[in-house]
């Protein structure tokens, strides 16, 4: 194995670096052994915060093992708090590296990822904006989790659109968790219509002020677990017989909900439905078991549960 720079890696002249890197470069015969890699460890751990920026550019295309190794030196000198200058210009370094080799641009990704929470709000935002820029789903989930633990650059907002051109569960659950009631519940009919995902609706729901009567038979329809479990956790009342409809409903097994309408309807108390259930056991079972054999896909998916 041999660890060489990059093309367009400026070489090194300070001489005590390039000793430094050179001891790293020769745990590179044992780098898969246990004494090996804690060597390889130690010697990174030797690394200045400039030194450890300028191997982390060296080294992006080189072994795993060793670029996990630089990872997670800098995610502590990250820790210590005391060098986010030397992380801003690592971080300008990646984002201007030109993206060629099937390596350099996912390993790039992960050390911004890395570091990002340690970045000045400069860095931050150029980072995100590479992201959002990239237009892709893998772009996406990164600036969307970055953004929701970045108190000064959540764009609410922005996660909603997201959500309107993806329709995927990442971003809507981020603006569920950040935006305010009122905007929630401005937003919980169009969230009905178009999320696959009853746990979506029912985390909304929980959050919004208030929900229409349109709102409720919406959930009603689409979502008839969902709609259980939100009768539970808002007591709203449910009659038993529209409590065993929504059972006869959904569909049972490990990708089903009728385990969650189930819990939902013992949540409210209703002794009558889970009585009427149980004595229906092996009807139920039976449908369970033709449902399987002819490959039938559940109707609804969700999970609410505690």
């Amino acid at each position: 194995m041999t660890f060489g720079a990059a093309d367009d890696t400026p070489a090194i002249e300070d001489e005590t670096l390039a000793l430094k890197l050179s001891r790293i470069e020769a745990c590179s015969i044992h780098i898969r052994d246990d004494l090996g890699r804690n060597l390889l460890h130690a010697y990174v751990a030797c690394l200045s915060a400039s030194e450890l920026r300028t191997a982390t550019f060296r080294y992006l295309e080189t072994d795993k093992v060793l670029i996990r190794a630089l990872r997670t030196r800098l995610i502590r000198v990250g820790n210590d708090g005391c060098n986010t200058r030397e992380l801003d210009r690592l971080s300008a370094d990646l984002i201007a590296l030109p993206a060629k080799g099937r390596r350099v641009g996912p390993r790039t990704d992960s050390l911004l990822s890395a570091i990002y929470p340690f970045l000045s709000v400069e860095a931050r935002k150029a980072i995100l904006d590479r992201w959002i820029d990239r237009g892709n789903k893998a772009a996406a989930a990164r600036w969307l989790k970055a953004m929701a633990n970045d108190a000064l650059l959540l764009d609410v907002e922005l996660a909603w659109r997201e959500w309107q051109a993806s329709r995927e569960p990442l971003p809507a659950k981020i603006f569920i968790q950040h935006a305010t009631g009122a905007r929630i519940a401005e937003a919980l009919p169009e969230l009905i219509a178009h999320a696959a995902e009853g746990w979506l609706v029912s985390k909304a729901a929980l959050k919004a002020p208030t929900i229409s009567e349109k709102s409720w038979r919406a959930i009603r329809r689409k979502f008839p677990a969902t709609y259980a479990y939100l009768c539970s956790k808002l007591h709203r009342p449910l009659t038993q017989a529209e409590a065993f409809a929504i059972v006869e409903e959904t569909t049972g097994g490990p990708f089903g909900d009728r385990g969650l309408a189930i819990w939902s309807i013992g949540q409210m108390k209703m002794m009558g439905v889970l009585d009427e259930l149980s004595a229906r056991y092996d009807e139920f079972l039976k449908r369970e078991m033709e449902m399987f054999l002819h490959g039938s896909a559940p109707l609804h998916g969700a999970s609410d549960g505690d």
